[in-house]
């Protein structure tokens, strides 16, 4: 399964970042080629975005649910496709005493006939994504409680 982690330093205490994080919809919109999210529940929505697979873009739905959360340090969601035939899952981890060390994975795999050749690509597209993905949120919880 195509799996990638990042760890960012967030400039604000680690309270703040899990204020941030334990609300779906506040790191919903920072996923890469970010198009919508719907909310089906309380630990539930719709992903939907453009991933930049490299020889395509292709618009993805994920449904995405919270599994997880563990004041104030975790939060972890399993995904599954809708458009297509996905499956994985990720997570958010909170460390720190005055400042929030954020560490983001996301695990994504393709099944079915075509499962290989997509993991393939998605070799490339998981760890840029999780990477970008963990950066956005450090610059948002920045921006809304950082440090001065």
């Amino acid at each position: 399964m195509p799996q990638a982690t990042h760890n960012v330093m967030v400039n604000a205490a680690p309270n703040a970042a899990w204020d941030f994080l334990k609300e779906y919809e506040n790191w919903a919109p920072l996923i890469p080629g970010y198009i919508a999210h719907e909310v089906q529940g309380d630990k539930q929505f719709t992903w939907i975005f453009l991933a930049d697979l490299g020889f395509t873009k292709k618009t993805i739905k994920l449904a995405v649910t919270v599994v997880d959360l563990v004041d104030p340090t975790d939060v972890k969601f399993d995904l599954k496709g809708i458009s297509d035939n996905f499956n994985g899952n990720g997570y958010f981890k909170i460390v720190g005493d005055s400042q929030a060390d954020v560490t983001g994975s996301l695990d994504l795999a393709a099944g079915g006939m075509m499962g290989m050749m997509i993991n393939s690509v998605l070799e490339n597209f998981v760890p840029k994504a999780t990477e970008e993905f963990t950066e956005s949120i450090q610059t948002k919880i920045s921006e809304l409680h950082g440090v001065k």
